[in-house]
């Protein structure tokens, strides 16, 4: 009897792989797509943007869309990819370099269990074939308010954590009941400091000119910021590219963000976001040294929730990164997990350095090592 149940459970479920964007996949997406909760970066438009640019120059990496099929109803998506890396084949999340969040694209319709989880994948890994490792990284323990299968049914560790703010109806609310009011003190002091060298303005850009020359000025500005901390993550040609690609292929899925604070004539600070079902995602801030010591970045987020808030949105999502400043300005918090697992015996003896690269990042005095580990290119 139980033998009969499993196999009629296997017949349920039917798995198909992509392994290019074409059309049947661009529907099957679109359709699940208005039938799921999911986050901006697994919006096939986004998708699609982030393949064209990074995918199609990239040889180590394949595609491996899978489609899961429940009934004659799709009922998920699994944007993978393999990367071929030292004589291995890591499954990874596609985009997981480049998107905050990774993840699936779930039917909210099906709700997934442990058993049936197992099945989709087993036949999953069955299908694919050779895969040394899997490394599932940047994953929500929730996709918005959905339990992530990834996180809740598969051996996860802790990586990082996100804030947001869930937003209130106005501004004043929100200074009284979420902003601390320490800091909420100090970002006026920091205001009126500014107002004394001239007229401060902040606007949303929506000239396309102005789009595209701002743009290059933000990750210009960025950059010099990123080497003055000797950072390694420097913005390539390639990430402006990105954005000004999703800025002028603008659709009804998600709207593009770009706006700057302004002192008198010259630019203190900008920012890069994007919109999707009315949560805000903070991406990319950047200052000018001038005026430092006041913070203008500070005000040019405090605008932003408030901007935010004029518009009615109901979240405002600082993204992954558990950096304490953004702690200041919120009321929630989610947790991010990696899984990683061998599936042959090479990857088994491989998998010990990944798990070397988790130790050393949780603990300050290793990111020395990091950092050389970076410059001399091992990166996992």
């Amino acid at each position: 009897m139980l033998v009969l149940n499993l196999r009629k459970k296997l017949m349920e479920f039917k798995i198909k792989i992509f392994n290019n964007l074409n059309n049947e996949l661009h529907k099957i997406w679109n359709d699940l797509e208005n039938c799921s909760d999911l986050y901006v970066f697994q919006t096939l438009d986004w998708f699609k943007n982030w393949h064209k640019t990074y995918l199609e120059k990239d040889n180590d990496l394949v595609l491996k869309i899978i489609v899961v099929e429940n009934n004659s109803k799709n009922i998920a998506i699994f944007p993978f990819c393999i990367e071929k890396k030292f004589g291995l084949n890591i499954l990874r999340w596609a985009g997981d370099k480049e998107f905050d969040y990774c993840g699936p694209i779930l039917n909210n319709k099906y709700k997934f269990n442990q058993d049936s989880f197992k099945i989709i994948l087993n036949q999953t890994f069955s299908e694919l074939k050779n895969i040394d490792i899997i490394k599932l990284t940047k994953q929500p323990k929730f996709i918005n308010e959905y339990q992530n299968p990834f996180v809740n049914f598969l051996n996860n560790y802790f990586d990082s954590k996100s804030y947001f703010i869930s937003l209130p109806s106005s501004w004043n609310s929100y200074e009284k009941n979420i902003l601390k009011k320490d800091f909420r003190s100090q970002n006026k002091r920091k205001k009126n400091s500014l107002k004394k060298y001239g007229i401060l303005k902040f606007k949303v850009i929506n000239d396309r000119k102005e789009i595209n020359s701002l743009l290059v000025d933000l990750f210009e500005q960025k950059n010099i910021r990123l080497s003055s901390k000797k950072s390694g993550n420097l913005f390539a040609k390639k990430d402006l590219m990105f954005y000004k690609d999703l800025f002028s292929n603008q659709n009804k899925s998600f709207q593009m963000h770009l706006s700057y604070l302004k002192l008198n004539n010259e630019t203190l600070a900008m920012h890069l976001g994007t919109i999707y079902n009315k949560r805000y995602y903070y991406l990319v801030l950047s200052m000018g040294q001038k005026l430092e010591k006041y913070s203008p970045g500070r005000l040019l987020i405090s605008l932003l929730i408030r901007w935010s808030i004029s518009k009615k949105l109901k979240y405002f999502d600082f993204t992954l990164g558990d950096e304490s400043y953004k702690k200041n300005w919120t009321d929630t918090s989610s947790s991010y997990y990696n899984c990683i697992e061998s599936k042959s015996l090479y990857g088994s003896i491989l998998i010990s350095f990944f798990k070397l690269k988790y130790l050393i990042k949780h603990y300050d005095r290793s990111r020395i090592f990091i950092n050389f580990l970076k410059k001399i290119k091992i990166n996992f």
